[in-house]
């Protein structure tokens, strides 16, 4: 064979042999995706060098031989591409039997059509020698198969240039780079070829095409140099820090949010949804002291709290500024440490912790109660039936003590009443029967119990609650929060005053109102009733108190389904409130 070279062949030569050299250099590579790429510019070699033979030989037979030759790289670089692309944007699911049949199928069909081509002129309908130009080119008329191999060539490059698309939208900021310089790559190709096809071409005939392989070779190459493509920190970026349970964040020198892993993005999107590029000061305007320690430039560690919507996060971040040669500040690493599930751990202990101290106060209260309150007035009655015993006290003189003796064993029988009922509702497993019942009958057994002791002190009472109002709840809770009620309010009204049960539904809810007009309460006071600790001031006649009712009133009301509020103020009186379910 005799060649005569000339400036296209000597430099897609020179390309060629020089594409070569870096395939068998990328081959060693231990990576899939290297392997692959280093394949795809093996086929471009050899295509480049065989193209330069044939564009350098004067007979057609030579030239033949030589497009022979050149079409094992073309017909199989499509294939080399799509696989390269697949393994670069981690789409390994497309690498099917029933994908990759059809990859390396076409291929091969090509190949063979072309080497025989001289049976069927299925690929090349007509070859000849076009001598016009500067030198001798070769000629042809495109056969049937040539239009699907274009087809099935330019739908890979389309398909390999969509994966690279998506996976460069996906990318972080900071590996765009990377990402944009195979996209550059793959562009060039496919405009030169369009060009090709357009009829666009040096003397009608020569075909860029594979300059441009070479070229989009020495691209991703600079890539491999400069952006390191292939090297294994993006890798350990994407499968290592992507999957780490810990918040990942880089801050530039200038403070700007340039990467973020999965669950940093998921946090931050929360408060900024465009926080990439922007000043963390504005993706988290309010953490005054976390800016403060990324200003300092500094090791160190914050607790942050974020209220987003729900539940609040509590963060540990470590901060661990980033320095270029040592020296020169380059941005800011910051893990983020969820420490909410302990911090509510904590909560929770400090709240048992001050239940626990409340619940042992209580008993302090209790035995108080039991030791002197309970202790008093029994203690009280034995002395006036010893005196009666021991002096003989006339029947006047008895009678006399009857008042007082009626009221202590009022108040030690109300005592024991709350006691026992607040004993109860403390025992784990205590049944509530709940029930549909009317309202009316269990408010006006109530006000009759009452009635005696509001007319010995001239307190009118009075009932509004319909016949036909009814609740669903335990009867004997509410009968018990009903009495509590009327009897604090006999308790704090004077002679003139009233008291009025009324209650009104409101959707599914029954409100009841337990309504005085007696000395009223302080904000303070008000804010004390339903508490832990209990609190009890004695009435308008001096009479004495627990301080339990409120709390059983308040915890039996909550076990049915309600809640139990107050409204006062000082000499205007009270109205307590409570609801419960309507009847269904």
């Amino acid at each position: 064979m005799t060649f005569q070279f000339n400036i296209y062949s000597i430099v897609l030569l020179a390309s060629g042999v020089a594409a070569l050299l870096l395939s068998m250099i990328l081959v060693q590579w231990r990576r899939d995706s290297i392997r692959w790429f280093s394949l795809m510019i093996l086929c471009s070699a050899v295509w480049a060098i065989a193209y330069a033979l044939e564009l350098s030989s004067h007979t057609l037979s030579q030239m033949l031989f030589w497009i022979d030759v050149e079409y094992i790289g073309i017909s199989f670089i499509p294939s080399a591409w799509i696989i390269f692309t697949i393994h670069f944007a981690g789409n390994l699911k497309w690498l099917r039997k029933r994908n990759l049949l059809p990859i390396f199928g076409f291929p091969l069909l090509t190949l063979i059509f072309v080497w025989t081509n001289s049976s069927h002129h299925i690929h090349y309908e007509e070859v000849n020698v076009d001598t016009s130009g500067p030198f001798p080119l070769l000629s042809f008329v495109k056969g049937p198969w040539y239009y699907v191999h274009t087809v099935f060539f330019y739908f890979l490059l389309g398909l390999g240039f969509y994966f690279l698309i998506r996976k460069f939208w996906a990318a972080d900021l900071v590996y765009r780079r990377q990402n944009a310089v195979i996209l550059i790559g793959a562009i060039v190709p496919w405009s030169v070829n369009i060009l090709y096809l357009m009829g666009i071409r040096p003397y009608q005939h020569i075909d860029l095409t594979p300059y441009a392989f070479i070229t989009t070779c020495a691209i991703i190459a600079f890539g491999l140099i400069r952006f390191k493509l292939f090297n294994v920190v993006p890798l350990a970026r994407e499968k290592v820090i992507e999957n780490m349970r810990e918040g990942v964040l880089v801050l530039d020198a200038q403070g700007r949010v340039i990467d973020a892993n999965r669950v940093m993005r998921s946090v931050l999107k929360i408060y900024s949804p465009d926080f990439m590029t922007v000043g963390f000061d504005e993706v988290l305007p309010t953490e005054y002291a976390l800016h403060r320690a990324i200003e300092k430039q500094k090791v160190g560690r914050i607790e942050l709290k974020l209220d987003g919507p729900g539940m609040a996060q509590y963060f540990e971040v470590t901060l661990t500024p980033l320095y270029e040669k040592e020296t020169i500040f380059s941005g800011t690493l910051l893990i983020f440490w969820d420490s909410t599930e302990r911090r509510l751990s904590e909560e929770k202990l400090r709240h048992q912790a001050e239940e626990l101290a409340a619940l042992n106060q209580m008993k302090d209260r209790l035995f108080s109660i039991i030791s002197h309150d309970l202790r008093s007035p029994l203690a009280t009655l034995m002395s006036i039936l010893g005196a009666s015993k021991d002096t003989g006290l006339t029947a006047e003189e008895f009678q006399s003590y009857l008042p007082m003796i009626r009221q202590n064993i009022g108040y030690t029988t109300n005592l024991l009443d709350n006691l026992l009922n607040w004993t109860r509702s403390q025992l784990k497993g205590e049944m509530i029967q709940s029930g549909n019942f009317m309202l009316c009958p269990v408010v006006i057994k109530n006000l009759q119990l009452i009635e005696k002791r509001a007319h010995e002190k001239g307190i009118t009472t009075g009932t509004l609650v319909a016949d036909d109002v009814a609740v669903h709840a335990d009867p004997d809770m509410i009968d018990l929060v009903i009495r509590n009620l009327l009897s604090n309010a006999v308790k704090y009204c004077s002679e003139g005053q009233s008291i009025t049960v009324t209650c009104r539904q409101e959707g599914e809810q029954v409100i009841v109102c337990v309504a005085d007009t007696g000395v009223g309460m302080s904000e303070e006071t008000q804010s004390q009733l339903f508490g832990l600790g209990t609190l009890s001031k004695p009435g308008t006649k001096y009479e004495k108190g627990t301080g339990l009712g409120l709390k059983l009133c308040k915890d039996f009301v909550e076990k049915n389904g309600g809640k139990i509020w107050v409204n006062s103020e000082p000499g205007k009186g009270s109205q307590f409130y409570f609801s419960l379910p309507a009847a269904v």
